[in-house]
């Protein structure tokens, strides 16, 4: 059975209350007689999210639409993981309308649609890496060479981590420690987005239900738990 897969459009990012986390799976098993705590890990880590969408008039009915089309928690939201205080963007030269409205062709056309193609900053791996690994390095060369920050959420073919360590290898290549470890290995030049992206399901049928009055503002509060691919 294949899941329908809804990537949720930038625009919808652009204002977002941001909550991304680990959830490293540890169990408690309560504490031993002489007061030390006894944990248990014992499942994958995976991430969590809880971030907020505030809508307006022409976003609540592509909200609306978005969720019909992910029915409930069947299928798998595709989520640009946006968090602005680790990774601004606009730093790897795009202006905010080309975040927004998307990049034009070499001639300066659009699609009949008024938009461009979808502007997504990456660094390329600097070698090959297997699942496990905590440390990677990257060529942010054709990012502008923007230096990647700690605390920054970055990913692999889906596969979100977050940057624990930065070192500068120059030539604008960086070496990183990452966390969680990677979960799938990395081939010499492949694609890292620097601004991380993720699956997820929706952690209850009513994910983002919306309510909203005379003024059409509204916040739609999501829950999101990333999908297992093994």
């Amino acid at each position: 059975m294949t899941r329908q897969i809804v990537t949720i459009p930038a625009n919808f990012l652009r204002q977002l209350s941001y909550n991304w986390e680990i959830d490293w799976r540890e169990q408690s098993l309560g504490d031993f007689n002489d007061g030390v705590t006894n944990t248990m890990f014992g499942g994958f880590p995976r991430w969590v999210g809880a971030p907020s969408i505030h809508l307006d008039r022409e976003t609540i009915g592509q909200w609306r639409a978005i969720k019909a089309t992910a029915q409930g928690r069947y299928g798998i939201y595709r989520v640009r993981m946006a968090d602005p205080a680790s990774f601004v963007r606009t730093a790897t030269g795009a202006t905010s309308e080309t975040v927004c409205t998307g990049q034009k062709t070499a001639d300066g056309n659009t699609f009949s649609n008024g938009f461009g193609t979808e502007y997504a900053p990456i660094a390329i791996a600097s070698g090959a890496y297997a699942a496990g690994d905590e440390t990677i390095r990257i060529d942010t060369t054709g990012a502008n060479g923007i230096a990647p920050h700690v605390g920054q959420i970055m990913s692999h073919d889906d596969w979100p981590f977050v940057v624990t360590w930065t070192r500068d290898r120059g030539s604008n290549v960086w070496e990183l420690g990452v966390q969680m470890p990677l979960r799938a290995a990395i081939a010499d030049g492949d694609v890292i987005q620097l601004r991380g992206v993720g699956r997820f399901q929706a952690t209850e049928s009513g994910m983002g239900s919306i309510g909203y009055g005379a003024g059409m503002l509204t916040t739609a509060s999501l829950s999101f738990i990333e999908v297992s691919r093994r």
